[in-house]
């Protein structure tokens, strides 16, 4: 019994002994899996997490990606070229530094590929423009060396591109350090800015020239008020002593001075008239059949009693070879000559040389070519002075006005009228070795051989109207449409000689009014086109209107009254206006006598 009790409790000691370690490994066991389950967990976490952060690097990368496509879109597109330096030491030359330059910059200076502009800081030096270089080096390394917090580096330069064309360029960059201040890159951009530069320096030039044009005008304002005013003087004082003068040669004297100095005011006012023409792009050739050597001759004698004043020597030669006879405007050709002669014997002393030399350079089917030459002896001319020579409101220098008088325009009037004659002109001078005015002009040969009598007395128009006889026009009545009196006294006055039967009209409302009762008892109207009350356009287009209402009885040419404008208005298209209302003709004011008396002959048949 004993033995078998024994032996259950050591059976039951086995046995608690095994549930003891039964449950110690049940316990291990579930401990173990539950390791084993936070492992799983952490490791489930631990790939959802990289799977996050794969993504997250995924989309940064892609970020990146497109922000570099715009990037290169927005260079590409702007034109720009970029930079990057690699420093070593501090030090901008040092052997180690590495440089790269963007293919879009070597584009830019038409460069392809690092063979043809290499990676390297002289790729950029050598091509700098010889006044930028030394201050762009400077700039570069100075910025380099000195650049602190946030100043960009900013300047601006030429580089020659492959073609020799020097372009303009604006550099920006940026200096990158490491932690402890050291360079360590110098990276930046640069972009072509040669059409915005250009823009500005031509906008910088033309405001210097606006400037010296607007001064060169005041100056010209200046002198045309003197060049105004010294005649206006002389035509007041010499009326004021003529009407005071009891003696008939007092009197005389006192009227030619005035004669002198109203001429010489027409000639002032006349040169203005042409430069706003110019000006207007509205100055035009009437070309007509001419002498050439007569057209000289009266150019001549209108300037020969000044050459004798001065005692000067006068001497022409017209080659054999010019035709006698041209088709072109000869009064315009007359006013370039005896501007040119002008010069010469105002800048010319007393006994001086003055030569006038006309050439045929050639000639092909009829169209001639003529180099015509007036050489003084006179003061000279610098290289300076002949750049502002043919300059419109400038002289030589400015004390020329002062010394000698003048307006300043005769020669940039005759360059244009001699540009619409095909041709040009130029001065050979020296100071204080006289001067050579060369102009060519084109003109047509004239089949003409006989048609002009050089020994004819010409008008100074050059319209070869013959004097006028007494009583011409006797028995003929003209009809004055003018406002103001004087012109109406002088009008009256210039023609009392030529039977003319002269009555007025103050407007163009009297006029029409005139007309109206009288139909036929005027044979030719001198209209003004400027008045009060009805202008000399209205009056016409009324006085034709009555005309087809009511039939003229009297034969006159296209059978109707002629009508001719008498105005100041004397530009193109003030004739084509006055052609367009009605009127058949226009003359200029100042009057010409001559030139009335030519529109007379035409009109009163």
């Amino acid at each position: 019994m004993n033995d078998e009790t024994e032996t259950v409790e050591n059976l039951q000691l086995q046995i608690k002994k095994l549930n003891r370690l039964l449950s110690l490994q049940e316990k291990k066991i579930t401990r173990a899996e539950m390791v084993s389950s936070t492992r799983d967990k952490v490791m489930g976490m631990l790939k959802a997490e990289r799977l996050i952060q794969e993504n997250k690097l995924i989309s940064v990368h892609e970020e990146n990606e497109r922000q570099l496509t715009l990037l290169n879109a927005v260079v590409k597109a702007t034109k720009i070229g970029l930079w990057d330096v690699s420093i070593n030491g501090n030090d901008l030359f040092h052997p180690d530094n590495t440089f790269t330059w963007s293919d879009d910059f070597r584009k830019m200076l038409m460069f392809h590929g690092e063979d043809d502009f290499p990676n390297v800081f002289d790729s950029w030096k050598n091509r700098l423009h010889p006044d930028d270089s030394e201050r762009a080096v400077e700039e570069v390394v100075n910025h380099i060396l000195n650049a602190i917090g946030d100043t960009p580096y900013d300047a601006e330069y030429r580089l020659m591109k492959k073609n020799g064309v020097y372009a303009y360029f604006r550099a920006y960059g940026e200096v990158i350090r490491d932690s402890e201040g050291n360079i360590i890159r110098f990276a930046g951009a640069l972009m072509d800015i040669t059409e915005t530069k250009n823009t500005l320096i031509n906008t910088e030039r033309l405001r210097h020239e606006a400037e010296a044009a607007n001064q060169s005008k005041s100056n010209f304002l200046a002198n045309m008020s003197h060049e105004m005013r010294t005649p206006m003087n002389a035509i007041i004082g010499m009326t004021a002593i003529g009407k005071k003068a009891n003696v008939i040669e007092q009197k005389n004297y006192a009227l030619k001075k005035i004669e002198d100095a109203s001429s010489h005011l027409l000639g002032v006012i006349n040169d203005v008239l042409d430069m706003a023409k110019i000006e207007a792009n509205k100055l035009e050739l009437d070309p007509i059949e001419f002498s050439f050597e007569q057209m000289l001759q009266k150019v001549l004698a209108v300037i020969n009693f000044r050459i004798d004043e001065k005692k000067q020597r006068l001497n022409l030669n017209i080659d054999k070879n010019v035709p006698p006879f041209l088709i072109g405007d000869e009064q315009r050709l007359a006013q370039i000559i005896t501007n040119l002669l002008s010069n010469a014997v105002k800048f010319t002393p007393e006994g001086g040389e003055i030569n006038i030399n006309a050439h045929l350079i050639n000639e092909t089917d009829g169209n001639c070519e003529l180099r015509v030459e007036v050489t003084d002896s006179g003061i000279g001319i610098s290289t300076e002075q002949k750049e502002r020579l043919f300059l419109a409101f400038e002289q030589a220098d400015t004390g020329t006005s002062r010394q000698y008088g003048g307006t300043g325009l005769g020669l940039p009037i005759s360059k244009r009228i001699i540009e619409l004659m095909e041709g040009n002109i130029w001065v050979e001078s020296e100071i204080g070795k006289g001067a050579k005015f060369i102009f060519t002009i084109k003109a047509q040969r004239s089949s003409l051989c006989g048609g002009i009598n050089p020994d004819s007395k010409m008008s100074p128009a050059g319209n070869g109207a013959a004097p006028v006889n007494n009583n011409e026009f006797y028995g003929k009545t003209v009809l004055l449409v003018e406002d103001i009196e004087i012109n109406r006294e002088i009008f009256i006055a210039l023609l009392e000689e030529t039977g003319l039967i002269i009555e007025c009209a103050e407007n163009g409302q009297e006029a029409l009014e005139m007309i109206g009762s009288s139909p036929v008892k005027y044979d030719v109207i001198f209209m003004d086109v400027q008045m009060p009350v009805m202008n000399g356009y209205e009056a016409t287009r009324r006085i034709r209107d009555l005309e087809r209402l009511k039939p003229n009885e009297k034969r006159y040419p296209f059978n109707r009254i002629p009508i001719i404008a008498m105005t100041a208005n004397v530009f193109k298209n003030d004739v084509e206006d006055c052609i367009a209302a009605g009127m058949d003709d226009h003359l200029g004011k100042p009057l010409v006598i001559e030139m009335v008396i030519e529109k007379l002959r035409t009109y009163l048949k």
